[in-house]
């Protein structure tokens, strides 16, 4: 019978509908597979564009918190070529300053920190306080631990793991230079043409909302650009105050503290805890009265920090609610490690403008 085949694979079910495979399944199912492959390829490029997209988004951010520096001289009398220019020769500077004097001291200090370390490790057995402990706590075998740790600095298999790890530092910080040059050299060219970029994203925008959006692209990047701004100023602020301090303690590499200090301080609310920390467990290994007098002049520092210099420096960004800001930063330190936690923060500042300027206000009008 003609047409039996066709009617026995579309054969209707209790309700009238037609049941079975389509009219071009292998085309189908070409579609599909390409459309996997597709999706497949452009997470693949995602992948290996993750680095660039890091170093342009860290560039954006420190653009952003030299913008209000530039707006700065702008409101005196200069034109905008001459104030990014200022500016941008200034952070220039104080980078190539950074790579070219900070950080070969920072990485001697190093070396510095790891003589001394072993040399506390080989002097402790003769210590008042380990003699103390060791022979009122003996479920504590300290002997058994430094004698562990002994040999696993002196095995020669584990010296060859040490030593490729040291080159893995080394090869470590040569990708930290270069970094430090590329983020540079796009911080740089985004802040002297960063009017020229919001007018193009601005283009992409229909008219009719061409001006609402313009608002309030510019107030958020105002906000984030004065949040990182202040940010980086606080973090200054902590360095330097810590590298005055372990100076005077006798911390041993003050200028690598100093360094730990200023990355950690970039982090909200947990990162001068957690830099103070490594900052008094350094001192530790050369004097504990030492270490007992930095803790003490760092937890000041907190409180002056937390209660002066946060609410001055922060008082024209976004106001952040503390919880969001915990919840932002390990949010961003589960996705990114510390480059998330730092941009975390301004990223949750800049929701949150929009939803009080165009969420909330939508739904009132509903």
């Amino acid at each position: 019978m003609p047409g039996g085949p066709q009617r026995a694979a579309r054969a209707a079910g209790p309700e009238g509908a037609t049941v079975g495979l389509p009219a071009r399944p292998f085309g189908y199912a070409m579609l599909a597979t390409l459309g996997v492959g597709a999706g497949l390829a452009v997470l693949g490029a995602l992948a290996a564009a993750a680095t660039v997209l890091v170093y342009v988004g860290l560039a954006l951010f420190l653009a952003l918190a030299l913008e209000p520096g530039i707006r700065s001289l702008i409101s005196r009398g200069l034109p905008r070529w001459a104030a990014a220019t200022v500016l941008v020769v200034g952070f220039a500077m104080v980078i190539a300053l950074f790579v070219v004097a900070v950080l070969p001291l920072a990485v001697q200090q190093v070396s510095v920190f790891g003589t001394q370390l072993v040399g506390v490790l080989r002097d402790l057995p003769e210590q008042a306080w380990y003699t103390w402990v060791t022979s009122n706590l003996g479920a504590l075998d300290l002997n058994g631990l430094l004698s562990s740790l002994t040999d696993l600095l002196t095995d020669p298999r584990q010296l060859s793991v040490i030593a490729g790890g040291v080159l893995q530092v080394g090869t470590g910080l040569i990708n930290g230079v270069t970094a430090v040059v590329i983020v540079t050299a796009l911080t740089i060219y985004i802040a002297l043409t960063l009017p020229t970029i919001v007018s193009a994203v601005l283009r992409l925008v229909p008219r009719s909302r061409r001006d609402l959006t313009g608002s309030l692209l510019n107030e958020v990047l105002d906000s984030v650009g004065r949040y990182v701004s202040g940010q980086l100023v606080l973090a200054t602020t902590n360095a330097t105050f810590t590298l005055l301090l372990t100076v005077f303690a006798g911390s041993p590499a003050p200028i690598l503290l100093a360094i730990i200090a200023f990355v950690a301080a970039l982090i909200p609310v947990v990162g001068t805890v957690i830099g103070s920390i490594l900052v008094v467990l350094a001192t530790l290994t050369v004097s504990p009265v030492g270490a007992l007098v930095v803790a003490i002049f760092l937890l000041v520092y907190m409180q002056v920090e937390a209660y002066v210099l946060s609410p001055r420096v922060m008082s024209r960004a976004v106001a952040v609610p503390g919880v969001l800001v915990i919840v932002a930063a390990l949010a961003g330190a589960a996705l990114g490690g510390v480059l998330g936690a730092l941009v975390a923060v301004p990223v949750a500042a800049a929701g949150l403008l929009v939803i009080n300027r165009v969420v909330l206000p939508l739904q009132e009008t509903r």
